[in-house]
């Protein structure tokens, strides 16, 4: 055989497990910066994520939430809140909600008057005062 085509044919060989190598490494760095994305994603998501928990009383008569969100009304600022109430039982009455903020300290309460049969879920708006700025990092407390 030609010594050239021997050389050339090396060449190319090793310059194509080169560019395997590459393509491998970038694959694993485009893995790994996906992963951060999605870590970071879903860290804001838990920042970002109203906590919201019941009474003891609320508890025992069947009820939990799915979604949970925030708005704002025409005049406030994060005093419109939607919750996703499930209900494992038929439930007539009230549920108020009251808010309190990062110290402890109540700052708002809503209640809406609701009527369902057992396995009922729904939307229900909780309509602060404009003035009641539900913060983030509060907590919301059903009862």
């Amino acid at each position: 055989m030609n010594k050239a085509f021997i050389i050339s044919t090396l060449a190319l060989s090793i310059a194509l497990s080169s560019c395997d190598r590459l393509s491998n490494s970038t694959e694993k760095i485009g893995e790994t910066a996906g992963d951060m994305v999605k870590g970071i994603e879903s860290g804001v998501k838990k920042a970002r994520a109203i906590n919201v928990t019941y009474t003891e009383s609320l508890s025992e008569k069947g009820i939990t939430n799915g979604k949970v969100s925030l708005k704002n009304d025409k005049e406030g600022t994060d005093n419109l809140l939607s919750i996703y109430l499930i209900f494992s039982k038929r439930f007539k009455g009230k549920v108020s909600a009251k808010a309190y903020d990062n110290q402890g300290l109540e700052m708002g309460r809503s209640t809406v008057k609701i009527d369902v049969q057992d396995g009922d879920a729904s939307f229900y708006d909780f309509h602060f005062d404009k003035r009641t700025n539900i913060d983030r990092d509060g907590r919301i407390v059903l009862d």
